[in-house]
């Protein structure tokens, strides 16, 4: 009797984070994203973006198959991710995911995919077209964190200023972070396999 394949551990890592970033937003876990900023964007979105970078690696890894054709050279999906961070990057989505469980429902779903989006991307993409849409996504969060961290205005309507301040240099250390990763793993990239991306 032939025993079915189990997903491979890349697969459970992400149902995990994606299952811990979830429980974020139901009670009781909802009153930390509720009275926080900070637990909000900087931990519950990054927590949603990694799960679905796993799930995604896991999904590959069991398939063995990983069509092209929809996201060549990784553009559509840095494109599409790049959307999908930015819209949740604005003080007005939010305020509406803190009140409106369907928009905190659509912000789970949609993240989740970013991060599968990215990592099907960034797996197919040569490193200078990483550096142009991953550059921009660090850029922007650092400027949103300074921003957020500078501003005299409150933009958030579901917090105070206080925890919009602790929330902006969360924020830049995740812009930072970011980079520091994407730097490490291009610094483990093998040169036969960054050729055969680009076709050279």
């Amino acid at each position: 009797m032939r025993l079915k394949r189990l997903p491979p551990f890349a697969f459970w890592i992400g149902l995990a984070l994606c299952l811990l970033g979830g429980a974020l937003s139901v009670p009781p876990g909802r009153s930390l994203i509720e009275q926080s900023m900070a637990w909000h964007m900087v931990v519950q979105m990054p927590i949603l973006f990694v799960g679905g970078w796993f799930l995604m690696v896991g999904a590959r890894d069991l398939s063995k198959r990983s069509p092209r054709s929809w996201n060549q050279f990784g553009l559509t999906g840095f494109i599409t991710a790049q959307f999908i961070i930015t819209y949740w990057m604005l003080p007005i989505s939010i305020d509406r995911a803190v009140v409106m469980p369907q928009v905190d429902v659509l912000k789970l779903l949609s993240l989740m995919a970013s991060g599968a989006l990215i990592q099907t991307s960034v797996s197919r993409s040569p490193v200078v077209l990483q550096l142009f849409f991953v550059g921009y996504i660090v850029s922007m969060l650092i400027s949103t964190g300074v921003f957020l961290a500078t501003t005299e205005r409150r933009l958030c309507n579901a917090y105070s200023m206080e925890i919009q301040l602790r929330a902006g240099y969360g924020v830049v250390a995740l812009g930072v972070a970011l980079a520091c990763a994407w730097a490490f793993r291009v610094s483990r990239i093998n040169p036969k396999t960054e050729a055969q991306i680009t076709g050279f």
